[in-house]
This record gives structure tokens, C-alpha cells and sequence, in this order.
């Protein structure tokens, strides 16, 4: 990823952008974090939020008009947070514990004619980054209209306490009486505020100034301040045009552009999305007495604050929340890992943990894709070869099963010829091969010339970023189905469906659903409400889905929606090969989606029955209301990964008996190793990743002159052999003609024997 192209993802994401209330106040405080301190009681936190962007805060905080409250989303669900009122209460109650901090001095001079809001903003602006300032004030002392407040608005001696402040930070303040044009000859640059009593002879001349910097026609010369008591907010008017005006003086002093580069005020457009439609209106809170909130009043009115974000996404997806920020954050890591060349990379297990959904997609009002993001990380790193061999070691391992010891392509019993072509999924046979059948044998009663093809769609490869590997399964695919004639393909796997229309637009491909719901009943009697868990991979295919709610309710069954349904239906933890890389994350996702209901779920994807039903939630796929003589019990345990390689080879066998003239593939002799396997060896197995097929072949080689030892006392034999890339280990006992397992275990390193 280059530097643009993260710019670019970057722009996506809003979470970072300020929220309506900080966009509509001219000097940029952060009211959401303010609010949020004032409802933990936090006083002074909530005084050093005031102050990282307010100039003499102790008295811009009484007098603010908030503007920002116009913009506030709350003013529409029992109307906009005080801030105002709350910027007073916390100011009065919590003294201020700002440190004098002054950037070294500077060699240049500024001059503020007069002595108002605006020219304060100026001082105190400029002071901190260290330019001398000397603040010629109208009338009897500095301050201007601050000298006329009512003392229970502004004391006075909140007034002289910034006043103090601002010496401290090298700020010289002299009657205007003292102003001479030698004065002029020695400032750099030269400030006039029009909210003070000055003399027409500096007033007179002043033009209208560039309303984007303040300046006047005369070089380093510039005004501010020039809304009286008729403007609505007069007070922080002036100070945010002080303000200006200081950033344009900076810029003129260090002969830099005025203009280039500039933040624009927002004037209230903010770009960060917050969805309010879940949230309760609550009245403003009313003072019980005219003086303003007491301290409990202000808890009770900031609280109300809805904390405006976005995280629409990770509101909604477990993998986000998870790694405890947001997407523009995550690009971010993600750019910066595929910049490592060595050492730790620390956003692997991000970019391995995304189930390429897409719902954060649906969800993002910019389009932000996680998917995208991490599906092109994993291309690069497989290109580079920087993709760790763990992450999707054994998700391939089943992909190459599939397509090799488990594929299967025939013409329908007796013809020469199909119409149709039945493209299960290797899922599907391997969770429930007998339903599959029994599907096939449908079809044929629809469609007599519809041929079987058993084999994988390269779902595993694509998903796992490896990019050449896919595109010649595609290649395959294919090819295989052009020899066959080029049929229409009917899949009952939403995955395989997808992966066909995006991969393989020649091919006519739809839903076995589909084909299904044209001849089904849709009178039925509704008898059970049952929630349909929508695979993910069907997010944009709505006519498959509306066609299993058509058969469901032929079937007697009412349809009780899931929150994140259609469009923006969830993931069940497999998808992405998240399961592969990160099973914990996986469980979490499964365990969610399941929380979203009381009733019992169904769903027509084999994987996403079993994922669901790891959490111990009763889930039924569609079959078992189809075929109800071979309906799996709902509250039944997944299947094992070792069941289901046995299954996709057991179900071939049998459509073959359907083909007398065909051979049948000859057995293995390492298929004939019985095992003993306990409950706890099991769940250690499907936890590793490792295949009873895999313990048969390491067993019959150690029966076989291969590497086995045995302990004499115990009688504990432990057998190792190495498959592939990886060394398996098998502890166990011999009981009989069996083996009883006791633990296995394997690692993908190949130890070569030296010979000495």
C-alpha cells in the first residue's frame, strides 16, 4: 500500500472527524469530551478541556454564547446540552491549574490597539508562542466591555486574574493615550480591535479586511473584533476573529502564506455520522434556581450528552470491537506492517481476523470496506511471502481435499447429457452427506437430466489472499464445466454462488433454494417461529433469500427477524477463514450472532449451522424441515473436522454405486486403522487442526516399519510421521486390534535425521 492510496482509506473513515458541536463552535473546543467529564463530575478535567482551546478561559466561559448548542443532535431529542451553562458551573467550581508555558521569545514586535475580546485572543495567542505583545487599551483599564458585566456574571476579579496571566506570559498592556506613531515604526506587525473605545484616527482608516485572514490593505496590518451588541454572538465572534487574525500575524511574521494550507472554520459541517434513531428524547434540564445549575443539576444535564461517534461498524462487528479501535485506525497498522521488511508484524493477526463480510460495507455511510483492505494486505503478503504458513494452513489442506480425494463430476445416472449440473458444496457434503443425497435425488425428480459435480469453489484460496492459486482453480472450474456441456450450475452453497457470479460470469448459476421455492407450497399453516440466520455471503443475493423464506413458510414456519438481517446480516465465524486464523474471535462472532434471539434459528448454510451451533444454541438448516425422515436433531454437536474429509468421500462412494460401469476408487490400506478416541483426545484433536485420516496414516506407517516407540513399563507407544509439511506425534495403547488414543499432537517443521 502507498502513501495515497492510505490517505485515501483514511478519508473514508469519519470516526476521527469532530462532532456537530465542535465543528459549530469558532474556537474548536471539544464539547463532546467536556460534556463527558461533567457527567463523571470531573470539574477539573473538564476546566482543562475548556482551556486547551478557549484564550482566557476563567472569562470566555461565562460569557460564551455556544453557538455550538444550534448544532448539538441532541436539540431535536428533548433539546441541545446546555454547554453554556455548564462551561459557567465549571469554571466557578474548579480553579483554574493552567502553568505558565511560553515558547522561547521571538525577535518580533506586536501591537494590539485596543483592549477588548478580540485583542486579548491576539495577546494571548501570539504571547505563548513567544512574540513580545503590548495591548494599547481604550478607556480606564484593559478589558473593554468586560469592565461593564454584572459581578455574579463576571467578577472582577476573575477579570484581573487572566489580565494577570497574560503579564505573566509577556504581555506589556498601556493606555491608547501612550500609542505614537514611533509606536508604529516598531512593531512588526500590528493588530486593531474594533471592540474597544479607540480614537478615529486609528479606526477611520481601517478598510474591510480579507475575510478569511483579517488582514488590511497596509502589510502587517490587520482587525478583528467587529460585531457589536446587534450580532446574536457577539462575544465569541470577536474572540474567534482575534483568534484569526493571530494565526494570520504567526504566518505574516514568518513570511509564510496567509492562506495555503489553512484550516477553514466549520461553521457547524461536520462529516461524523451518529445514528440517533435508538436514542430516547430527555428534557433539558431546568436550573431550579435563576443563579444556574448547582453541581448535581450539571451531572444530571451533561449526561445527556449522547457522545456523538460513528462506529457504526464496530458497534456491529465483533472483529472490529475486538482489536479496540476503528478502520481508519486499522489502516493504518496495516500500512505500517506491510512496511516492516524484518522483525514482528504486528497486524497479521488483524489482517487474518476479518471474515471479508462486508457488512461493515452496508453499515459505513463512506463505503469504508474492512474486506477490501484486508483481502489486498493478504495478496501482497502472499506475493512477498510474508504470510505466516499457520494462518490458513489447514483451511487449504481441506480445499485441495475436496478438490482431489472428494470431487466428482457425472451426468445424471444413464444420460450422456445434463441440463443441469448440482454443485452442492464441499460443505454441505461433508456436514450432512445423506440430506445431500436426498437433495439430488429432488432435483432429479424436477429435472431427470441434472448431473452431480462434488468439488470446492477455491472460496479457502481466494479468502486466504492467494491470489495465483485461485485464479487457476477458477481455470479448472471452468474448464470442467465446459466439457460438461456448459450447463446451468444449482448450488446450495451461498459461498460457492457468489464466488460463481464474481468469479465466473459465463457460467448460469443459481440457488438450489430457488429451483426449490417454484414448486413449493406457500399456504402452509404457520406452526413454529423460528429466526433465519441469513449467511453472509447472501448479503446481495435477495432473491435467494426471500425464496427460503417462501419455502419456510410453506413449511409452516414464521419468520422472526434477526436484528442484523438481508443486507446487513452477520457473519457466523467462519467466513474469511476467520476460524482458521483466529478460533476465539471465531466463537465470540457465533456467540453474538446467537444473542440476538430467543427463538430457535435455522439457516440454509451447512457451515454456518454448525458454527452457530458450537455456542449450544438449538440450530436447524433448512433440510431438516425438508427432509424431516432425515432432520438432525437441532441442539446436535457440530461435526467434526475429521468427519466431515470422511463424510465427502463416503457420500462420492455412494453416488458412484449409482454408475454400475464406473470403478470404484480402491480403499486405503491405512483406512482399516480402528481407533479409540476419548472425548478429551477429541476435542484436543479438532482444536489442532488434526484429521483421524491424518492418525490412521501415522499409526499404519508405524506398523509398518515406520518411527514408533514404545515405553516399557507403561506400555505407552508413542508413532511420528511426517504428512506433508508437517510432523505429526500419536500417543496411545494398543487394546486388541485397536488403538487407543492418549494424546497427539503436530508441528510444520520437517526434521531432517544427519547421518554421523
Amino acid at each position: 500500500m502507498e502513501q495515497k492510496e492510505l490517505r485515501a482509506w483514511e478519508a473514508l473513515c469519519i470516526q476521527e472527524e469532530p462532532p456537530a458541536c465542535r465543528a459549530g463552535c469558532p474556537l474548536n473546543v471539544d464539547a463532546r469530551s467536556f460534556a463527558a467529564a461533567m457527567a463523571k463530575g470531573e470539574w477539573s478535567s473538564a476546566r482543562a478541556i475548556l482551556e486547551k482551546s478557549m484564550p482566557i478561559g476563567g472569562i470566555v466561559a461565562r460569557i460564551c454564547e455556544a453557538p455550538c448548542e444550534q448544532y448539538c443532535i441532541r436539540k431535536d431529542l428533548g433539546g441541545a446540552i446546555a454547554l453554556s451553562a455548564l462551561e459557567r458551573v465549571c469554571v466557578v467550581n474548579a480553579p483554574s491549574r493552567r502553568k505558565v508555558f511560553r515558547l522561547p521569545p521571538r525577535p518580533k514586535r506586536v501591537v494590539a490597539l485596543g483592549g477588548g475580546l478580540s485583542s486579548l485572543t491576539v495577546a494571548f495567542d501570539l504571547a505563548k508562542k513567544g512574540y513580545p505583545v503590548t495591548v494599547y487599551f481604550g478607556g480606564e483599564r484593559p478589558g473593554g466591555s468586560l469592565n461593564y458585566f454584572p459581578e455574579e456574571t463576571l467578577p472582577q476579579a476573575v477579570v484581573k486574574d487572566e489580565l494577570n496571566h497574560l503579564e505573566k506570559l509577556s504581555v506589556a498592556f498601556k493606555p491608547i493615550e501612550n500609542f505614537t506613531p514611533d509606536c508604529i515604526a516598531s512593531a512588526d506587525s500590528i493588530y486593531v480591535g474594533q471592540d474597544d473605545i479607540l480614537p478615529e484616527t486609528l479606526t477611520v482608516p481601517i478598510q474591510h479586511p480579507d475575510s478569511a485572514t483579517f488582514a488590511l490593505a497596509e502589510p502587517g496590518w490587520f482587525t478583528g473584533g467587529m460585531h457589536g451588541k446587534e450580532h446574536r454572538y457577539r462575544f465569541i465572534t470577536n474572540i474567534s476573529e482575534g483568534r484569526q487574525a493571530a494565526i494570520s500575524i504567526d504566518r505574516y511574521l514568518q513570511q509564510a502564506s496567509l492562506t495555503s494550507g489553512r484550516a477553514a472554520l466549520r461553521n457547524g459541517k461536520a462529516k461524523l455520522y451518529t445514528r440517533t434513531d435508538h436514542i430516547a428524547a430527555v428534557p433539558r434540564k431546568k436550573p431550579a434556581a435563576p443563579a444556574g445549575y448547582t453541581l448535581e443539576e450539571a451531572i444530571e444535564e451533561a449526561a445527556r450528552c449522547i457522545n456523538c461517534q460513528c462506529l457504526e461498524c464496530v458497534n456491529h462487528c465483533k472483529y472490529l470491537e475486538n482489536f479496540g479501535a476503528f478502520p481508519r485506525v486499522y489502516a493504518r497498522q496495516i500500512y505500517n506492517n506491510s512496511a516492516i521488511v524484518k522483525g514482528t508484524h504486528m497486524a497479521n493477526t488483524l489482517i487474518n481476523s476479518c471474515s471479508l463480510c462486508r457488512q461493515c460495507e452496508e453499515l459505513c455511510p463512506n463505503d469504508f470496506s474492512m474486506a477490501d483492505l484486508c483481502l489486498e494486505a493478504r495478496q501482497t503478503m502472499v506475493r512477498e511471502q510474508r504470510m505466516p504458513s499457520s494462518a490458513h494452513w489447514f483451511a487449504l489442506e481441506e480445499m485441495h481435499s475436496a478438490r482431489t480425494e472428494g470431487s466428482l463430476v457425472r451426468h445424471a445416472p444413464g444420460a450422456e447429457t445434463s441440463d443441469t449440473l448440482f454443485y452442492p458444496g464441499c460443505q454441505l457434503g461433508g456436514i450432512r452427506p445423506q440430506q445431500t443425497l436426498r437433495l439430488y435425488e429432488r432435483l432429479l425428480e424436477l429435472q431427470p437430466l441434472t448431473g452431480i459435480w462434488l468439488d470446492c469453489c477455491g472460496a479457502p484460496a481466494h479468502w486466504a489472499g492467494r491470489k495465483e492459486a485461485f485464479t487457476e482453480i477458477v481455470q479448472q472450474v471452468e474448464k470442467v464445466w465446459q466439457e460438461m456441456g456448459s450447463p446451468r450450475v444449482v448450488t446450495a452453497c451461498s459461498t460457492c454462488l457468489k464466488m460463481f457470479r464474481d468469479h465466473l460470469p459465463a457460467v448460469p448459476v443459481e440457488s438450489v433454494w430457488r429451483v426449490l421455492a417454484e414448486q413449493a407450497a406457500v399456504d402452509g399453516d404457520p406452526l413454529h417461529v423460528m429466526a433465519i440466520s441469513d449467511p453472509c455471503t447472501a448479503r446481495d443475493d435477495g432473491d435467494t433469500r426471500a425464496a427460503v423464506r417462501t419455502l419456510l413458510k410453506g413449511l409452516g414456519r414464521v419468520d422472526a427477524p434477526l436484528p442484523m438481517s438481508g443486507k446487513l446480516t452477520e457473519c457466523c465465524g467462519f467466513g474469511g477463514l476467520m476460524d482458521c486464523a483466529n478460533p476465539a474471535q471465531a466463537r465470540q462472532v457465533a456467540e453474538a450472532r446467537v444473542a440476538q434471539t430467543d427463538a430457535e434459528i435455522i439457516t440454509y448454510c451447512a457451515m454456518c449451522r454448525d458454527q452457530l451451533a458450537r455456542t449450544g444454541k438449538p440450530v436447524s438448516h433448512i433440510l431438516d424441515l425438508l427432509f424431516s425422515d432425515l432432520a438432525h436433531p437441532a441442539e446436535e454437536k457440530p461435526q467434526s473436522i475429521s468427519a466431515r474429509r470422511i463424510h465427502r468421500r463416503r457420500l462420492k462412494s455412494a453416488l458412484l454405486n449409482r454408475y454400475p460401469a464406473e470403478q470404484q476408487e480402491e480403499k486405503a490400506a491405512w483406512e482399516d486403522v480402528e481407533l479409540i478416541i476419548p472425548e478429551t483426545v477429541a476435542m484436543m484433536m479438532e482444536e489442532r487442526r488434526i484429521l483421524e485420516d491424518d492418525i490412521r496414516k501415522v499409526l499404519h506407517k508405524g506398523a509398518n516399519g515406520g518411527q514408533h516407540f514404545v515405553h516399557d513399563q507403561s506400555g505407552l507407544a508413542i508413532a511420528s510421521a511426517v504428512l506433508g509439511a508437517v510432523t505429526f506425534w500419536v500417543e496411545y495403547t494398543v487394546e486388541k486390534d485397536q488403538y487407543r488414543l492418549e494424546r497427539c499432537w503436530s508441528h510444520r517443521m520437517v526434521m531432517r535425521r544427519e547421518k554421523a
